[in-house]
């Protein structure tokens, strides 16, 4: 499989991020927890493919300015966009695959996935947004069955996510092959390399080569992997840490075991869900605190912080 080392693809690091200094690597020396981190702001997918290059924050040129403006308005409905391309050799387009994708988030509600073939992109104009955001199947696409994997490999975004994301990908491609997919941007820097599976939505972080193909093993099951689980998108943060306690607790790793009945915002600065499982019935409560070790958080900005970290307060079975 041929590496992709183009050198339009990779946007050259700050010089306090290179090497052994980058956000990702600084993480992971520091064994900084991943728990809670996935994006709150979408329950939905619109996934398009194209091979590139991909600019670091507008969308790609030559894109057709009235879908540069769809894109634009599928925040709106907490849908997400993002490009993919095939790892390695890219295929030509069009066709341009497409995947809509309901992952549930604060909705909850069964995630599914549709797959279309576009020959224009304007097509994607047919697609009710309305029926999307409310968690409808669209019938714009073929029915999608098996999970989709996207590893973000955006080098001119954030260095990070092509020096990690690329062996990621390369590696998951080798063993799995179609499900696979190259992404841009999908937030966490210091989290490269980061993956992404659909129609759940859930987040893994740090999932370097060596770990890959086990850990793309347990998404295409339905499962999480506890030691890079990020969360789910669309869910507050502070519910998606509480929902990795629940599951470290009990042992489950099935996407769907745990469900998320209440949450509510204490006073004290705590957050305590419900939450179901396996019949079971917990109350948890979680609260944040700072690291006491402030780093580089996000080599593309430059960023300095000393970023918070979901902490258990208390975890306690309500059932008999």
């Amino acid at each position: 499989m041929a590496a992709l080392n183009s050198v339009e693809e990779t946007a050259p690091a700050p010089a306090a991020a290179r090497g052994s200094n980058r956000c990702a690597v600084v993480a992971r020396a520091l064994g900084e927890s991943v728990l809670g981190s996935a994006p709150e702001i979408s329950d939905a997918w619109l996934i398009l493919e194209h091979p590139g290059p991909w600019p670091a924050r507008d969308k790609p040129p030559g894109m057709p300015r009235e879908v540069v403006d769809f894109l634009d308005r599928l925040p709106a409905y907490r849908i997400r966009s993002q490009l993919i391309r095939r790892p390695g050799a890219r295929r030509q387009v069009p066709p341009h695959q497409v995947y809509v994708a309901f992952s549930g988030g604060a909705h909850g509600g069964e995630p599914w996935m549709e797959q279309r073939e576009v020959a224009d992109m304007r097509e994607l104009f047919d697609l009710d947004l309305d029926a999307v955001a409310r968690g409808e199947r669209p019938g714009w696409g073929t029915p999608r069955h098996d999970p989709v994997l996207l590893v973000c490999t955006h080098g001119k975004r954030e260095p990070c996510c092509a020096q990690f994301g690329r062996p990621t990908v390369r590696a998951l491609h080798a063993a799995y092959g179609e499900p696979v997919w190259e992404t841009t941007h999908v937030g966490g820097d210091r989290y490269a390399a980061n993956l992404v599976t659909l129609p759940y939505g859930t987040y893994h972080g740090l999932v370097t080569e060596p770990v890959a193909v086990d850990v793309g093993a347990a998404c295409l099951r339905g499962e999480v992997d506890l030691a890079h689980y990020r969360g789910r998108t669309g869910v507050p943060t502070a519910v998606q840490a509480a929902e990795w306690f629940v599951r470290n607790h009990v042992g489950t790793v099935a996407v769907d075991a745990v469900r998320a009945l209440s949450h509510a915002a204490n006073a004290d600065g705590t957050t305590t869900v419900d939450l179901h499982t396996g019949g079971r019935l917990f109350q948890v409560s979680v609260s944040t605190a700072a690291t006491g070790c402030p780093r580089l958080t996000s080599c593309s900005q430059g960023a300095v912080t000393d970023p918070d970290e979901f902490i258990l307060d208390e975890l306690r079975e309500l059932t008999p």
